[in-house]
């Protein structure tokens, strides 16, 4: 008898401080959320390397913050270094397990592009296309090499069917991007214009699209 409550008592303090933890990584994050939104750089680090970012979270789940922290500010030296680490070894992306470094490994792709640091980009496509065998992944890569890197009229086609057949707004803002920047390119400047301006109108629609969502739940909180 005194066994089996000693066990009982052991989940109960167990159970329990899973959850606190649960609630510190929580609060952990959101703040860590405010410093990067403030450009708090010094405090943000500080957190980062704190005993209590060190217990509730992994080293990876760190360098991943990290390297949010970077990308968002365009730190492109720190950009740099982060990732060198990341793909020092060959790790199979196709895993669920790797998703959160083939999501950050992207971002990083992209952010190499749009700053034009074409040598960094293609070392790094080289290492997803060899890592990653996720046809959609893959797939993502190799638009972005041609509307980036060969932009051609093959590209433009293809892009507009995909903004011809999607409806989600989020998704059109991403190809209306990627239309300026292949008719730029091209040097279809009247095109590039009319991409740019419809881009404009659909981003201030989706602003107040989820503003108005915002309001409305909180709204229905006060009833």
């Amino acid at each position: 008898m005194q066994s089996a409550l000693l066990v009982v008592l052991l989940l109960l303090a167990f159970g329990l401080s899973w959850v606190a933890e649960v609630k510190l990584r929580k609060k952990l994050l959101t703040q860590l959320l405010t410093f990067q939104k403030n450009g708090d750089q010094k405090r943000y680090f500080q957190l980062l390397k704190s005993p209590v970012a060190v217990v509730c979270l992994s080293a990876k789940a760190r360098e991943f913050l990290s390297l949010d922290y970077y990308l968002a500010y365009e730190d492109y030296e720190q950009v740099c270094h982060v990732v060198a680490h990341l793909t020092e070894k060959q790790v199979d992306l196709t895993k669920e397990k790797e998703q959160d470094l083939l999501i950050r490994l992207m971002r990083c792709y992209l952010f190499y592009l749009d700053g034009n640091y074409l040598d960094k980009a293609i070392e790094l496509e080289e290492y997803l296309l060899n890592n990653c065998k996720l046809p959609e992944v893959r797939a993502e890569v190799q638009e972005l090499h041609q509307v980036y890197l060969a932009p051609d009229r093959e590209v433009l086609a293809k892009l507009k069917e995909q903004l011809d057949t999607t409806e989600e707004p989020q998704q059109q803002l991403i190809i209306y991007q990627r239309l300026v920047k292949v008719t730029e390119e091209l040097d279809l400047k009247k095109q590039a214009k009319e991409y740019l301006e419809k881009m404009r109108e659909l981003a201030q629609t989706t602003i107040k699209m989820e503003e108005f969502k915002d309001d409305k739940t909180n709204n229905d909180g006060t009833h």
